[in-house]
This record gives structure tokens, C-alpha cells and sequence, in this order.
């Protein structure tokens, strides 16, 4: 079983979970529950006078130096006090043409990390001493770990969630693999969607290469619940047999060999990529590596989600500002030719 034999089961172990992290020790833990409990009405009802009083205990201790806290805990604690919990609302969207635009204002306190630096390759070697999912503080961010089919999976909660029930999937954690795809976990995500599609319906995963704005290099994939289609899926466009071409360069298999080696060969030319994992469907999007001059700023720290044409704002006047040809110009702008 993969975390829970149903979509209720699941949905009550994804929310008894946040309210058991809520924690007067766990600053880091905080911002988790909060950026989580905003994704739609009825979970953040369920949670918010839990929150609220918790957020109390923590700035107190906060305040006063009792709490061990990361420096990118620090700085989006220091913001929360800045404009109050309560300024921060739950997700609203808005559709222009095919495009989606969430209003998540949490999400714009995201540390970077490796999104933000130049590209420099699509591999490199795991490196203990920076941020990965087996530090300990992360501990009580595990929404469930255990063996699927003989692998060890790691589930953790996405801290800054832009899709629902926004998940981290991390295969053989203490093998401390690097961000770099290969066959095997390919094929396991990709027969994961199948097995799961009728007891966790609208189960998708996504990944970001290295230079694709992957923040974290350990392997990792992020999962999430969407029975609607995400942009992308759309029949409108030329990829799903329809008549218009998508802003980006898209290819979609639906063998997971055929797949792989389009994959691989990306691998061998260097080249960055963004995939969206459907039961038995793969979109594949190779892109301008991060940190090119060439992408526009809205789309400077993009990564699936964003190719799959969900722009997460953290100003609420785009909900209605933002045009259809603006976001139709941000992804061009990350397509490349490559085929």
C-alpha cells in the first residue's frame, strides 16, 4: 500500500497528521501546518484555532531565543510576525483562456535554494552538509515512509504546497542519491500512478531536473491529488491531438520505455527538463536551464507546475492584472527547440 488504500483515508491521515506537527518547539514545523491548511476552506477551518494558538507559544519563545531554529525557518517566521498570520489567506484562482493563476501569498516566502543559482549541469554529487530530506529537523515533516515493491519511500508534506495535498516522494533516502533520474525510479513512479489510480484517484507526480529549478539535490519527485486537468492536459492542445501548439516544446509519451529514452538523451546533451507523471501518461517539457537572462522574471524560478500552466502570484490584484498573452509570452520564453 502507498500511504493510504483510499482517497478518505488519505484525507484524514493528511490533516490529523498537520494537527499532531503543531508543536510550541517546532518553528519550521509551524509554517508547514500554516502554508498546508490554506489550500482550501474546510481543512483550514479544521485547523485555523489550532494555529492560532500555537503561533502565539512559538513567537513567544521565538522572541526570546528558546527555539533552535534553521535560517530559512528564521527568515519566514520573522515575515509571518511581520504581517500577521491573519493576513494570509486561502488559495483563490482564476482561469485566463487555457492559463490558471493561484493567489498563494505563503508560497512567495520560499527560500530559493538551488532554484536560484546559475545552472551549471543536470548532475552533480550529493552533498551532505547542504540542505536534503534525511536531516533530522525534518523528521516530523514525514507524512508516511515504508517499502513499496521493495524500495524504501519517503513521503514528506511540500513546506510551501502549490498544488493540493502538495506531497515530497523521496525513493531510498539513505542511499543519498543526487537529483539525477534513471531508469528504475522512472519506471517505479510510472507503475505507482497505475497501481494507485482507483484507490488515490487524481494522484499525479512531477520532477524537476537539476538546472530546471530542482531546489533540493536528492532525488525526489512531488505528488500531489488533481482529478481536473492541469492546463496542459487540455485536448486543445496539439500534443493531446488538438489543433493549437503549446508555448512550450511538449512531448508526451504513453510507454514508459519510449519515455526513457527520450529522457536518457537529454541526459547525454545536458539538457534541463520538467516531466508531469499521469496513470500511464508522461508529459516531457526540456527547457532553458535556470538562470538564463533569455526567461522572463515571472518565470525565473518556475518549475512543473508553472510549465504545466498553473502561475502561482503572491499579489492578489493579478489575480485580475495578468493577461493571457503575457503567460503565453513567460513560457516561450523557457521552450527550447530540441526534439
Amino acid at each position: 500500500m502507498f500511504i493510504a488504500g483510499s482517497i478518505e483515508a488519505f484525507q484524514h491521515q493528511f490533516i490529523q497528521s498537520l494537527r499532531n506537527m503543531l508543536s510550541p518547539e517546532e518553528a519550521g514545523a509551524f509554517i508547514l501546518v500554516l502554508a498546508n491548511s490554506l489550500q482550501d476552506e474546510s481543512l483550514y477551518a479544521g485547523l485555523k484555532n489550532n494555529i492560532a494558538s500555537m503561533f502565539r507559544e512559538i513567537q513567544s519563545k521565538f522572541r526570546t531565543n528558546e527555539l533552535v531554529v534553521t535560517d530559512d525557518d528564521r527568515a519566514v517566521f520573522q515575515a509571518l510576525e511581520r504581517y500577521g498570520i491573519e493576513s494570509f489567506s486561502v488559495w483563490q484562482s482564476t482561469r485566463k483562456d487555457s492559463w490558471e493563476i493561484m493567489f498563494n501569498p505563503v508560497r512567495a516566502l520560499r527560500p530559493a535554494r538551488a532554484s536560484n543559482v546559475l545552472f551549471d549541469g543536470i548532475r552533480r554529487p550529493f552533498e551532505a552538509n547542504k540542505f536534503n530530506f534525511n536531516k533530522v529537523f525534518l523528521r516530523p515533516e514525514i507524512l508516511w515512509e515504508d517499502y513499496w515493491q521493495q524500495t524504501r519511500l519517503r513521503v514528506l508534506y511540500n513546506k510551501f504546497p502549490v498544488v493540493p495535498y502538495h506531497l515530497i516522494i523521496v525513493p531510498d533516502p539513505h542511499q543519498q542519491l543526487p537529483q539525477y533520474l534513471t531508469a528504475t525510479y522512472h519506471d517505479m513512479m510510472w507503475q505507482l500512478l497505475l497501481q494507485q489510480q482507483t484507490r488515490l484517484p487524481g494522484l499525479g507526480i512531477g520532477y524537476n531536473s537539476l538546472g530546471a529549478c530542482a531546489s533540493v539535490n536528492q532525488l525526489h519527485f512531488q505528488g500531489f491529488m488533481r482529478e481536473a486537468s492541469l492546463p496542459i492536459e487540455l485536448q486543445r492542445w496539439r500534443h493531446n491531438g488538438g489543433d493549437d501548439p503549446y508555448p512550450m516544446n511538449c512531448i508526451v509519451f504513453d510507454s514508459a520505455q519510449a519515455c526513457w529514452r527520450k529522457i536518457d538523451e537529454y541526459h547525454q546533451h545536458h539538457q534541463p527538463y520538467n516531466l508531469l507523471y499521469r496513470p500511464g501518461r508522461c508529459y516531457v517539457l526540456p527547457r532553458v536551464a535556470q538562470g538564463s537572462d533569455t526567461v522572463l522574471p515571472r518565470v525565473r524560478g518556475a518549475g512543473w507546475i508553472e510549465q504545466c500552466g498553473v502561475f502561482n502570484v503572491a499579489d492578489h490584484a493579478e489575480l485580475e492584472s495578468v493577461i493571457t498573452a503575457e503567460l503565453d509570452h513567460c513560457l516561450r520564453s523557457l521552450s527550447v527547440s530540441v526534439e
